[in-house]
């Protein structure tokens, strides 16, 4: 088994498109609204310093938990603005609506930070996706050897300035946003009653 056979994962070209790359970035203003909980088993809201600005980038990201520890997979290989960032600042911000970590990322090190992201790939249905595991002769450490140059991170808490957190400031929107649904039902409520009385 050679490292040809596993590519980096990359299930969809990296969008171009700015709609696109706004519609990906829903999670955080979830968040913003106080919804971070709903999704923070899966997703993290990763805050980097952008390479070109210098200003706070947020950016939604699935993750994996293994002893405490946090590890990401870049889906869209290493051409992402926030691994990019990484590559130029480390230092950064992660939170799930249950906690945020001031961390420095980096590839994973040692055999059982490499461990973890194998059991990851075997278990979980996003791994299983990303390389066959049909040839039953496939051992744990060619996998290992053959995902070391994947867009792999994880994470070490740190003392150094890092970007600050996102913080959930849209909740004072709520009672505006379910006062503007009462009001489209109502509305359509009272359209379709005019509707029916008309017909009859």
């Amino acid at each position: 088994m050679t490292k040809e056979v596993f590519q980096p994962p990359q299930p969809f070209p990296y969008p171009e498109c700015g709609l696109v790359k706004q519609l990906l970035k829903t999670p955080v203003l979830l968040y913003r609204l106080g919804m971070g909980k709903l999704f923070g088993n899966y997703i993290l809201i990763l805050s980097t310093t952008g390479r070109k600005t210098g200003k706070t980038r947020r950016t939604p990201v699935e993750y994996f938990l293994h002893e405490g520890q946090y590890y990401i997979i870049s889906g869209f290989g290493e051409a992402t603005d926030w691994f990019q960032n990484i590559q130029e600042s480390p230092q950064v911000t992660i939170q799930n609506g249950f906690e945020r970590v001031c961390a420095v990322a980096r590839p994973p090190k040692t055999e059982e930070e490499w461990e973890a992201v194998y059991l990851y790939l075997v278990h979980s249905p996003v791994g299983k996706h990303l390389i066959p595991f049909e040839d039953e002769d496939i051992t744990s450490a060619e996998i290992i050897e053959a995902v070391h140059d994947w867009p792999i991170l994880t994470f070490e808490p740190t003392d150094q300035p890092c970007p600050p957190p996102l913080e959930a400031d849209l909740v004072w929107a709520w009672p505006l946003i379910l006062l503007g649904m009462a009001f489209d039902i109502t509305t359509l409520w009272l359209l379709g009653r005019r509707k029916k009385s008309k017909s009859g």
